[in-house]
């Protein structure tokens, strides 16, 4: 009885079984699912937070050039022909637009006496380009031909013109022996689209270039000018000096650039290109200069949806057949000014 009694209370024997270890295949597929929803969530952010930076960046240096380099060119653009003619047209002496030598430059030469060229005059890009070196070519980033603007007025006081160079206003010198006071240097500008770089011909900005000369018979011309200031002295009078360089950066990547000659006919304004007003018969004065072309930001921008066709002046411009994937990537704004001539003073009958 007594085995009989051990038998029956004891306890059995247990055997301990294996813990599981890791996870299964189904939770490992949820774990990779999950894992790949949030890499790309994390992705989509990132790249939108990309886009958003490089968007923002390729509008800073838009509105940097707007505000800061624009405004250069209108300011200068409002002095044309300030103490110097009349009325503004192609064969007016000393026009503030400066269309032809024969008229407007009549007896103005460049230093070593040469005769000024048509391609450091006003042209649009309806002209055809003849230029080399730096002058006008028509350089441009787009399908159409861009211009170029010259101008030119007396200073009205000491001043800096585009390229950052002192030109003098009004000073006194002798003239007979005797002291008089002469109107200021007539500065002239032109406004051009060159390559910073030669290698890269479709990455463009607006240069100026600007020189002064002088009109008046004096008994010595050293003293019109100021030594310690080479770019004010002038060895002789109907002598452009330093004009027809490749002039300073005033707006960085401008892809076009262009004008229209702005004339009131009646109580209308009209616009013409430089070869439309050459071809008239009766040339009205001009009153007003309307700028436009097309500027492209600094950066590339991240996105596929950006234009590479635009209207500017009234005609539709687009880039280069041959322009790069990466040259397309730029962010581009059109800007258009009309720029009253404040000095262009009208005949009245």
């Amino acid at each position: 009885m007594v085995d009989n009694y051990y038998l029956s209370n004891k306890k059995p024997h247990r055997i301990a079984g294996k813990k599981q270890q890791g996870f299964t295949l189904v939770e490992l597929m949820i774990s990779l699912v999950l894992g790949l929803l949030i890499s790309v969530a994390v992705v989509q952010v990132y790249i939108a937070n990309v886009k958003a930076v490089t968007l923002q960046d390729a509008g800073s240096s838009i509105i940097d050039s707007n505000v800061f380099g624009i405004p250069v060119l209108e300011e200068h653009v409002r002095l044309a022909n300030l103490g110097l003619a009349d009325t503004i047209n192609d064969t007016n002496q000393g026009a503030g637009v400066v269309l032809t030598q024969t008229g407007n430059l009549k007896d103005i030469k460049l230093t070593g006496n040469k005769d000024i060229p048509l391609t450091l005059l006003t042209n649009t890009g309806d002209v055809t380009p003849v230029g080399t070196d730096n002058e006008w070519t028509g350089m441009t980033a787009t399908d159409t031909v861009s211009g170029q603007l010259t101008i030119q007025f007396r200073a009205p006081q000491n001043m800096f013109d585009c390229e950052g160079k002192l030109a003098l206003g009004p000073r006194e010198v002798n003239i007979n022996e005797v002291k008089k006071i002469i109107d200021g240097q007539i500065v002239i500008e032109r406004y051009y689209l060159n390559a910073q770089d030669a290698t890269k011909p479709n990455q463009l900005s607006l240069y100026c270039d600007a020189g002064r000369y002088i009109t008046e018979d004096m008994d010595d011309y050293d003293e019109q000018g100021q030594a310690k200031k080479p770019s004010t002295v002038l060895a002789n009078k109907n002598i452009i000096k330093n004009f027809g360089d490749k002039g300073e950066v005033i707006v960085q990547n401008v892809d076009y650039f262009d004008i229209l000659l702005g004339t009131k006919e009646g109580s209308d304004i009209q616009y013409y290109t430089t070869a439309e007003y050459a071809g008239l018969t009766d040339k009205p004065d001009i009153i007003s200069i309307k700028t436009g072309g097309i500027i492209r930001s600094n950066n590339v921008v991240q996105t596929s949806e950006l234009a590479d066709s635009f209207v500017v002046l009234g005609n539709t411009v687009s880039l280069k057949a041959d322009a790069t994937a990466a040259e397309k990537k730029y962010l581009r704004f059109v800007f258009q000014n009309e720029i009253a001539l404040r000095n262009a003073r009208q005949k009245y009958s």
